[in-house]
């Protein structure tokens, strides 16, 4: 049977361990979260946007919006941003089609 001051010490620890994987989720949750869509700026390049291109960010906005989404919540709930690890993140080929064609309409 545990003393009143080792179990004190025992729930100690366990409240600092929660509070320091609390703060080490918190300051990396913004570093490896999928980005919105509608905040990935274009790079310019000089291919022409065909419907294909236009189809193709429609597509990818979608997953990319579930993939920020999935990510807030993976931080929030176990501290991982689970979409982005598990390759749902397309923030380069968002930004080249951005730039081919603009923003997608809505």
């Amino acid at each position: 049977m545990l003393s009143n001051v080792a179990a004190g010490i025992l729930l100690g620890i366990g409240g600092i361990m929660k509070r320091t994987v609390l703060t080490v989720s918190i300051l990396a949750a913004p570093t490896g979260c999928a980005t919105p869509p509608e905040k990935i700026a274009g790079i310019p390049n000089s291919r022409p946007c065909t419907q294909a291109d236009r189809e193709r960010l429609a597509v990818t906005s979608n997953q990319q919006s579930k993939a920020s989404t999935g990510d807030a919540l993976g931080v929030f709930l176990i501290g991982v941003p689970v979409a982005s690890m598990s390759g749902g993140d397309h923030e380069a080929e968002i930004a080249i089609l951005k730039g081919r064609c603009g923003a997608p309409k809505t």
